[in-house]
């Protein structure tokens, strides 16, 4: 049957319009699965360069929040270290108090002195942590003990030395945002670790000839050991909640970026779900009238 030219011009637009909706429909169904405008920036239109800016902002902000938390567990090892430091020679301190409560011996002077000397071991080994393969108190000499006490005996017990310390001066710090960086370390070589390891030391060198005056002195410098690492243990505190509040603020920043990238590249589902079902409705009418169209003849007219 041969269709009139009019006829074929109706079918042809009828035809295109019924390929824009499909078309049409095709986009809405990726949107109702995916929850998205679209599946690519060239799909977003004039946000697409935003949607890029926010995504990249993003990025960096975990980049940042990744690096607070990271130096913050390494800060949380290292409050826990001194923390123990604290009590092992606050421990120590007891003992040389009640020392000088008894009468001493060549025998319990001996156990103090190996107290003492235990305790120095101890007290090494707590400041020769290491987390994630890093040596935390060395500085950025990370992957060698900071603390080696083989042969460390001060000439003088009241004179400082730091001559066990094997680490560098330099402070551990971590960038937590585009203009702040914050400085969190402690190292071996502190005046409150070297006052401590010093007076610990002088207290393994005790004998029978040790006089209560010279226990005395000992244990005041045990004291002032641990008021000064007390200090230390408070300034690592101190890093630890600004390094938590750095983290804390980037996830902040990420959750509110994520609610602009969700209003810029999202869709209302449900919204889709209705238009589709129009669409689909649409479209079931428009083939029906195409097909109603091709099937028209010369007879039909002349019925």
């Amino acid at each position: 049957m041969a269709m009139r030219v009019a006829t074929f011009a109706m079918n042809e637009r009828m035809l295109s319009a019924s390929l824009r909706t499909q078309a049409k429909m095709a986009q809405m169904q990726i949107q109702q699965a995916t929850g998205q405008v679209s599946t690519d920036y060239g799909g977003l239109g004039a946000a697409a360069g935003k949607v890029l800016d926010l995504e990249i902002s993003t990025a960096r902000s975990k980049l940042y929040g990744s690096a607070a938390t990271e130096a913050n567990a390494r800060v949380q090892v290292m409050v826990d270290q001194v923390s123990t430091m604290t009590d092992r020679v606050t421990d120590l301190r007891a003992q040389v108090t009640s020392a000088l409560s008894t009468d001493r011996t060549d025998t319990s002077a001996s156990d103090l002195a190996a107290a003492a000397s235990s305790a120095l071991e101890d007290l090494a080994g707590l400041l020769n942590v290491r987390y994630e393969g890093r040596y935390l108190f060395g500085g950025s000499a990370t992957t060698s003990a900071p603390v080696d006490i083989d042969g460390y005996a001060p000439a003088d017990p009241t004179v400082a030395d730091t001559s066990y310390y094997k680490g560098n001066g330099t402070i551990a710090s971590v960038q937590v945002s585009a203009d702040r960086t914050i400085a969190y370390g402690v190292t071996a070589a502190d005046p409150a670790f070297e006052r401590m390891l010093r007076a610990v030391q002088a207290l393994s060198m005790v004998d029978g000839t040790t006089s209560d005056s010279d226990l005395e002195a000992m244990s005041a410098d045990l004291v002032s050991a641990l008021d000064a690492v007390t200090a230390v243990q408070s300034r690592l505190s101190i890093s630890s909640a600004a390094l938590e509040r750095a983290a804390t603020s980037q996830q902040d920043y990420q959750d509110f970026v994520a609610n602009q990238l969700t209003g810029l590249t999202g869709v209302d589902v449900a919204a889709v779900t209705v238009q589709l079902t129009a669409y689909e409705t649409q479209l079931q009418a428009s083939y029906a009238a195409v097909g109603k169209v091709q099937g028209l003849s010369l007879l039909d007219y002349l019925r």
